[in-house]
């Protein structure tokens, strides 16, 4: 059985450097709302250490802000609904986050449909202005023509193209480390790799 393709996408100075300015951006936001509170709304598992440099990044830039994060889950229906799906896992204190804007901070965007679900739903209990912060999109905006999710702060950009991987053989690329895990492991790490995989498996897009 021959080993699976494994590559180093980002190293450790590449993703804080990128959270560096992720942060940057997001406190000029912060001033234009003139606001000292910011709600978080942290993904789990995959954003938990993103958000933990994100935070300590803001705290150190603007001392008096004060930051409310809020843990949910999202995870995939069963069955064939899966790709289509995304049910919200977690209690969130809505009255709280309606009180001021919300930034969602995730891992990483695929097919965009996390963001989308998860966005929709605060917007629909009547929270005016939900921003969106993830440290990779994977793949490239020219690749996925019309279904590009638009992501307010991004970290960096992996730029894959889905055809361009199924003509070298591989249906998809699993990424690990820097909070990701693959197969429960490797969240550990401080860069981030990943694994290719062959057409014959099936991945579940996040």
């Amino acid at each position: 059985m021959s080993q699976p393709i494994q590559e180093v996408f980002f190293t450790e100075p590449q993703i804080q450097s990128a959270i560096e300015q992720m942060a940057r951006s997001i406190e000029v936001w912060l001033g234009e709302n003139k606001t000292n509170v910011l709600n978080l709304v942290s993904v789990l598992e995959g954003a938990r250490t993103l958000t933990v440099d994100l935070t300590g990044r803001l705290q150190k830039m603007a001392p008096g802000l004060r930051i409310k994060i809020f843990e949910i889950r999202v995870r995939g229906t069963d069955g064939q609904a899966l790709l289509a799906d995304r049910k919200i896992e977690g209690s969130l204190d809505w009255e709280a986050l309606c009180l001021h804007s919300v930034l969602i901070v995730d891992d990483l965007v695929d097919s965009g449909k996390t963001l989308q679900k998860l966005k929709g739903q605060l917007l629909e209990k009547g929270i005016e202005e939900v921003r969106t912060a993830v440290l990779i999109r994977k793949f490239g905006i020219q690749a996925l023509p019309g279904q590009s999710v638009h992501v307010d702060f991004l970290g960096l950009e992996l730029n894959l193209d889905p055809q361009s991987l199924a003509q070298k053989g591989f249906r998809d690329c699993w990424l690990y480390g820097y909070g990701m895990d693959l197969d429960g492991r490797n969240r550990d790490l401080k860069r981030v790799e990943g694994v290719y995989l062959p057409l014959e498996k099936t991945t579940v897009f996040f």
